[in-house]
């Protein structure tokens, strides 16, 4: 397998063919990273630079008149060690272009409501691709096609990492978010994995279980221990006059409260009404009990190359059916793939994961 280096001017001026281990690890709304193994010479120490850019040759697609980079990583970190019995390493790590966000904070204040695909969208316009400051611009970035997904939501964000919070609505509504080169520009775009488990019957099944041969581990659990049903959110105010509202509902012994602090969120002195602001404080105790769920999760690894074939029958993101030796079985979504190559071969590793309340 080649990997391309592109400039950053994203041309490409060179090859690298002879490492001696590269993994590749890409992910469904977090961001991927990679890392390359190779002998040190003066030529890839002149070709390999920070925050050039690393395509491998499989992910170079025509589409007609299109040439588009899939799964591209940015160069992050160089490390040259020189050793006069062992021989002397380059150590080539990086992340994909998902990192971009992270070079960005959300600005100013921002109220968000309606589809969390717009949503994702606007903040992504507003701070990389045509912010107010024109300094804060990316060159080159554009939005994809929108999918017209259907979900929403009402919040309110200020000065947050714009990686983290995309990655964290994505995360919450189950999308993937992909960033590609298109004839030397920045797509970003989000994307929802197929169902490929028994629950639906449109695809064809993929199946991941030790009747397979392909499950490599799993790890079940059935967590209770800081679970929280009914948030009491504090908003605007002092004391007695602290704007207060509950989300949640439970009663009795079944009933476990949070108290959420969520003095960030702001009416702007009356720009809201109270009913507008009641309901982004509800969306912040939600978040909050989102992430205190008495949940049961179902985690794993499969082995790719027994049964069913990544990039033909499943893809990252995806939904399968997967039951381990006690019979356990659970309908997870591939968060990761971990492609690797060294003297042992080649391997391809999803990593799959899912929460149910």
């Amino acid at each position: 397998m080649n990997v391309y280096v592109l400039n950053k001017e994203l041309d490409i001026i060179g090859v690298v063919d002879n490492y001696v281990s590269i993994i590749w690890t890409t992910r469904y709304y977090l961001t991927g990273n990679c890392e390359l193994y190779l002998g040190a010479s003066d030529s890839l120490i002149a070709l390999l630079k920070k925050d050039f850019y690393l395509v491998r040759d499989k992910d170079i697609i025509k589409d007609g008149m299109n040439t588009i980079y899939k799964n591209v990583m940015i160069i992050k970190n160089i490390e040259l060690s020189t050793d006069a019995e062992n021989g002397n390493f380059l150590i080539i790590t990086g992340k994909d272009l998902k990192s971009m966000l992270g070079k960005r904070i959300i600005w100013k204040q921002t109220t968000i409501s309606g589809r969390v695909e717009s949503c994702i969208r606007r903040v992504i316009m507003e701070n990389v691709i045509n912010p107010t400051d024109t300094s804060r611009k990316i060159q080159g970035c554009k939005l994809g096609t929108e999918l017209g997904l259907t979900d929403t939501t009402e919040i309110q964000v200020t000065h947050d990492n714009l990686e983290e919070f995309v990655e964290k609505l994505c995360e919450t509504y189950q999308y993937g978010i992909d960033v590609s080169i298109v004839n030397n520009e920045f797509i970003f775009t989000l994307y929802v994995g197929e169902d490929r488990s028994y629950n639906q019957s449109v695809n064809t099944y993929v199946v991941f279980s030790p009747a397979f041969d392909n499950l490599i581990s799993t790890t079940y659990k059935d967590v209770g221990e800081n679970y929280k049903n009914v948030a009491l959110v504090g908003g605007e105010g002092e004391g007695t006059e602290r704007k207060t509202v509950v989300a949640g509902v439970a009663t009795g012994i079944d009933r476990c409260e949070i108290f959420v602090d969520a003095n960030g969120v702001s009416s702007n002195n009356g720009e809201f009404t109270d009913e507008e602001y009641t309901t982004m404080l509800i969306a912040k105790g939600n978040e909050q009990l989102a992430s205190s769920n008495y949940a049961e999760s179902f985690e794993g690894s499969a082995e790719s190359t027994m049964g069913f074939r990544l990039n033909e029958d499943y893809f990252l993101g995806d939904i399968v059916q997967v039951t381990n030796e006690y019979g356990i079985s659970a309908t997870p979504r591939i968060l990761e793939l971990i492609e690797s190559e060294d003297d042992n071969g080649i391997s391809i590793i999803p990593t799959f994961s899912t929460w149910e309340v």
